[in-house]
């Protein structure tokens, strides 16, 4: 796969990413609803897959503590959610700068 390709797959697979985890947060803060189970697989399948949000969420919990994810009430599942979109966010705006950059 050339450099070109790749990079546009990673900005696309960063926007779904990014949206999945808005439409979450936001049927959350509308309805009050959050799909639980869902929301969790989210949040640590990509903690599984980003070394780099992995090494951020890190970061987080060892100043401001860690509950595992089960136990945790909404809030702080929307929390961490909104933590990954905005982590998101910046690594796409990175890379669009980037592509900007090199033309």
């Amino acid at each position: 796969m050339s450099n070109k390709i790749k990079r546009k797959y990673d900005k696309l697979s960063l926007t779904k990413d990014i949206i999945e985890r808005e439409n979450i947060v936001y049927q959350f803060q509308t309805t009050g609803f959050l799909d639980r189970n869902e929301a969790i697989k989210k949040i640590t399948s990509l903690q599984l897959t980003d070394a780099e949000l992995a090494l951020a969420t890190k970061a987080k919990q060892a100043v401001s503590g860690s509950v595992n994810l089960y136990q945790a009430d909404d809030n702080l599942i929307i929390t961490n959610m909104q933590f990954q979109i905005n982590f998101l966010k910046v690594k796409l705006a990175k890379l669009e700068l980037e592509d900007k950059e090199n033309g």
